[in-house]
């Protein structure tokens, strides 16, 4: 490895801190940027004890120092053509991901990755959660919410690290390297980055940058852009939601699983199918128990609570209408009303939910729309579906108490949540707060 003597981390959310503590560790010359005046982050990143041991600059005293250095660690919400970013690209520095930086200090532990459009979350917890149970030593993080950088940071010996990650992610690995490798699906989605889905779907491909035909590759064939990778000379497996293989359906039973929908049995084929080709033993027994035991994964379709004959449910990940979608396909067959939570923050000017949720409209017995979109969802929605303009999660909850809702209730926004909330996690943990204040 070449000695690299100045490196600038660039974000200081959770993936920047912790490379700002990996470089920390490796005593390298080290330069952290954010936004916002120095003073400020202490309260708003949480830093305490990491911004003492170096260099710290507002991006905007810094933008003109970046092309001095030998490597620039980014976090996933900055692109390489942010403007601060232009004279070091133009001077031909490295720009890396974090997951990538993690991999260079832990490249001897094999690498299970995981990226897609949708589902990518519940799988990779499928994968690690059935490879502990069947007693092997795992890391699970990356895009999930646990810095990959972590672990090498802890010194732990594991023998598998299961990987999330995003299309940001893999715009900047070089040397990222996955024996297993999942892509789940593919889907027009962060069109705020992507011009267009095939460059979405690219970024998504860099996966398989460093495989070889050593390796595996577990591809969903709803993806629409698979002539890109058929012919790469990876060992390659696929499936395809609702129709997945003979072999698997009469192995396993899914009436005991506590996570509904034929999402989650692609998602269990998916984590199956790594164990499979990791030669666990006494699987079928194994996976079969598993299966019945997973409880999900928080804000996916996690359910929160049943109030007098109210079922709630928080899926404040979705933030597509594929996810939203999918989620309203888990109650296909239930009998009683589904009232269906969305919004958030706008994306995209030409952004429509109408066209997905249209097949749904005898299924969705009532709208809430909440957040920036509101005003907006109330216009598009109102003329197909009933519709109450409700601005904020607490006023839905509120009205389903007092006009006693009976039925499935589920938050499944189809938006960003940053008008309202800091993320996703953040919009799920203060909805089922919310739950237990006002309908417990």
């Amino acid at each position: 490895m070449n000695k690299i003597n100045k490196v600038a981390i660039f974000g200081m959310g959770k993936s920047g801190k912790a490379a700002v503590a990996l470089a920390i560790k490796n005593k390298q010359d080290l330069y952290a940027v954010n936004k916002g005046p120095v003073e400020n982050w202490y309260q708003t990143e949480q830093l305490e004890g990491l911004i003492e041991k170096c260099a710290c600059y507002s991006e905007e005293d810094f933008a003109a120092h970046f092309h001095k250095m030998d490597e620039i660690v980014i976090s996933p919400g900055i692109p390489v053509t942010h403007p601060s970013l232009a004279q070091a690209v133009a001077n031909g520095v490295t720009i890396l991901s974090e997951i990538e930086y993690a991999f260079r200090y832990s490249n001897h532990v094999p690498v299970i990755a995981i990226t897609g459009t949708n589902g990518k979350t519940t799988t990779t917890t499928m994968i690690a959660e059935a490879l502990k149970k069947a007693g092997k030593k795992v890391f699970c993080g990356g895009n999930i919410g646990i810095p990959y950088c972590d672990l090498p940071l802890s010194g732990e010996e594991v023998d598998y690290a299961v990987i999330e990650v995003s299309s940001f992610q893999l715009e900047t690995i070089h040397e990222f390297h996955p024996q297993i490798g999942l892509i789940l699906n593919i889907f027009p989605n962060h069109s705020e980055r992507y011009d267009h889905v095939r460059d979405y779907a690219l970024a998504k491909f860099r996966l398989l940058k460093n495989m070889t035909s050593k390796d595996h590759l577990i591809l969903g064939e709803e993806n629409s852009y698979l002539s890109e990778i058929k012919t790469h000379e990876v060992q390659k497996s696929f499936f395809m939601k609702g129709n997945l293989p003979d072999s698997f359906k009469k192995q396993f039973h899914f009436q005991e699983a506590k996570v509904r929908g034929e999402h989650n049995e692609a998602n269990f084929y998916a984590a199956f199918k790594v164990l499979e080709l990791l030669g666990i033993p006494d699987l079928k027994n194994l996976f079969q128990e598993f299966i019945n035991e997973f409880s999900g994964v928080a804000h996916r379709l996690e359910y929160v609570t049943n109030f007098k004959g109210l079922s709630v449910y928080n899926d404040a990940k979705s933030t597509n209408t594929l996810a939203t979608t999918t989620a309203i396909k888990a109650f296909a067959d239930s009998q009683v009303p589904l009232y269906l939570i969305l919004g958030g923050k706008l994306r995209n000017e030409a952004d429509r939910v109408l066209p997905d949720l249209m097949p749904f409209k005898d299924k969705i017995t009532r709208i809430f729309v909440i957040g920036e979109v509101t005003q907006r969802l109330g216009q598009e929605l109102r003329e197909h579906f009933e519709v109450t303009e409700a601005q904020d999660l607490v006023t839905v909850l509120e009205l389903a108490k007092n006009e006693n809702l009976k039925g499935d209730l589920v938050f499944s926004p189809a938006f960003p949540s940053f008008d309202q909330f800091k993320n996703y996690v953040d919009r799920g943990d203060k909805f089922k707060a919310w739950v237990k204040e006002i309908l417990i």
